[in-house]
């Protein structure tokens, strides 16, 4: 566990932006045209740049977790709301008989936090999204999908489209 918490104290002076396809920062989702100007960061860049989104700091999660074998799942929770989705990934893992979440990039809920089980974990996330959501919301609403490696650069559609089409939906 220890190693998982020297790269969590890495990780997490990483702060929050997207570049855009002319390389450009933006330090809020709603700052340009997300949709149809972000393009994924690989890991290098996201080390290079010290900005990332959630899903990017999936990745770079993804990476240690396969490099030292540690058993992880990477997943978007996600909310529809109107005629948009309102989405947050993250990383559990196991570790002996515990799960956790490792959570870098939702501020107020930073932090390796320890579970019984997965399924407690998606429950906690669940019942909490309000937190993430900023309005009220059915919790019964929120799907859960588990994705593998995305492909490299893609834009924020295509990232949706390869969660809730090739992901698999957790119940």
């Amino acid at each position: 566990m220890k190693e998982i918490e020297e790269f969590y104290n890495k990780i997490k002076k990483i702060q929050y932006g997207w570049y855009d396809k002319n390389k450009i920062l933006h330090e809020r989702i709603k700052d340009g045209n997300f949709k149809k100007d972000y393009q994924m960061q690989s890991i290098e860049e996201i080390i290079t740049n010290n900005h990332a989104i959630c899903w990017e700091m999936c990745e770079l999660e993804r990476s240690f977790f396969e490099k030292n074998k540690i058993p992880h799942k990477v997943i978007l929770a996600s909310l529809k709301r109107k005629k948009r989705y309102c989405c947050h990934t993250f990383v559990i893992f196991q570790e002996k008989e515990s799960w956790y979440w490792l959570e870098a990039s939702w501020k107020n809920k930073e932090g390796i936090h320890k579970f019984a089980s997965e399924t407690e974990i998606l429950e906690y996330i669940r019942n909490h999204f309000q937190d993430f959501a900023k309005e009220e919301y059915d919790p019964k609403k929120i799907k859960f999908y588990q994705y593998q490696k995305p492909k490299p650069k893609c834009n924020a559609n295509e990232f949706y489209f390869y969660c809730f089409f090739k992901g698999k939906k957790i119940k």
